[in-house]
């Protein structure tokens, strides 16, 4: 009995047994299997820790001639504008069918007309009268001849008679002489009730109705000459100063005032047009110094036939137009032209020398637009960065991106 009960405990532990060996047999299988597909995989590429560059555009820069221009703004306006006032008073009894604003009338036709029986019936009655005096005054003139004579030769009439008939001369002589002017004063107020336009003429402001009593000095009618227009353009005093180009003052009188300006050619553009339109003006005096702005007011001239000049579905360049206007200057010599964004705030620029990164101060002469115009700091043939950096590191590694 006892040893079959040794036998039973013996069963169990051999059991133990091949499970621990079972399981470690499984276990190296698994990991021999695992080192080998370990061996198979290949081995992750070494990366390599190089230094990155920028990528950033560049320009070869040269030095060259540069024109200077002016740019300035400012409206159009008629050269001559003229307020029409009656010179005498009246009635008015005519008014041009088209005595509208923005019409145009032709020179020599009549604006409007003021009721002229007044000024017929004086000339009438003036004329009237003058034939008498002359037929007075030619009597006048006989008396003195007869009484003079006789005073003179026969001495029948006295020194008091021929001064009487000498006074009677002088005063037909002087009321003909004012009854003439009545008259020629009727005639001139007969022309002057008919108001002409004094040239090609666009109504500007009407304040007049038939039937209405009008007086002398009342400004009653505008009217604009379009032939010749002007733009007068303010600009800054300091651009003035550095870049308009005036003559030499060769006259001998010492007038404290601008020389004259050189009448050179600008190009107008109408701020309202997108379509390219310019025209063509001419720089023609200085208008004014304004103290509170600190600008120097110029016009520029065009006549009508320039501005009438426009391309297709574009308008003419007309009064009241607000118009952008370049205005050449001096030459500016030896100079760098580069896009102003590769110029700071701080008057620097970036350059690449074997396509590294260099800071170098350069000297603005001015800035135009989108152009920057550099004086002193570089040197022709330089490779000037153009792309916005934002703090680069100095000596940063560049990759030019339109290197050709």
């Amino acid at each position: 009995m006892e040893v079959q009960k040794i036998e039973k405990s013996k069963k169990p532990a051999m059991v133990v047994l091949i499970s621990i060996v079972i399981s470690i047999i499984v276990l190296f299988i698994g990991v021999m299997g695992m080192a080998m597909l370990a061996r198979l995989k290949a081995p992750p590429a070494e990366a390599k820790n190089g230094e990155r560059p920028l990528r950033v555009e560049a320009l070869q820069v040269e030095q060259k001639d540069i024109q200077v221009f002016i740019t300035g703004h400012g409206e159009v306006k008629a050269l001559n504008v003229v307020s029409i006032a009656p010179e005498v008073p009246g009635k008015i009894v005519k008014i041009h069918p088209r005595l509208e604003v923005g019409e145009i009338i032709p020179k020599g036709e009549v604006l409007f007309k003021i009721d002229p029986k007044d000024y017929i019936t004086i000339r009438k009655i003036s004329s009237q009268r003058l034939k008498i005096l002359k037929r007075s005054q030619e009597l006048a003139k006989k008396e003195y001849e007869r009484v003079r004579v006789l005073f003179e030769k026969n001495k029948v009439v006295t020194q008091a008679g021929v001064e009487k008939a000498e006074a009677a001369v002088l005063s037909a002589d002087d009321l003909t002489k004012q009854i003439s002017q009545v008259l020629e004063t009727a005639e001139n107020n007969l022309e002057r009730c008919e108001v002409r336009a004094p040239f090609n003429a666009r109504i500007k402001s009407v304040s007049l109705e038939k039937g209405q009593y009008v007086t002398p000095g009342q400004n009653i009618v505008t009217l604009a000459d379009d032939s010749v227009l002007e733009i007068h353009v303010p600009l800054d005093s300091r651009d003035a100063r550095k870049w308009l180009r005036f003559n030499k003052d060769e006259t001998k009188e010492k007038i404290a005032w601008f020389s004259a300006l050189e009448q050179a050619p600008c190009k107008i553009s109408w701020t309202e047009n997108n379509n390219g339109q310019t025209w063509d003006g001419r720089l023609h005096r200085v208008v004014k110094f304004n103290q509170q702005t600190r600008t120097l007011m110029i016009a520029v001239r065009f006549d009508a036939e320039t501005a009438l000049k426009k391309k297709l579905r574009s308008l003419p360049l007309v009064e009241g137009m607000f118009c952008s206007v370049k205005i050449p200057g001096r030459t500016l010599h030896n100079v760098f032209r580069l896009p102003r964004q590769a110029v700071s705030f701080e008057n620097t620029v970036y350059i690449a020398v074997d396509n590294r990164l260099k800071t170098i101060p350069v000297k603005v002469a001015r800035v135009e637009g989108e152009n920057a115009y550099v004086t002193d700091g570089l040197n022709a043939g330089d490779m000037v960065v153009t792309t916005r950096l934002i703090d680069p590191l100095e000596n940063a590694l560049l990759e030019i991106t339109n290197k050709t």
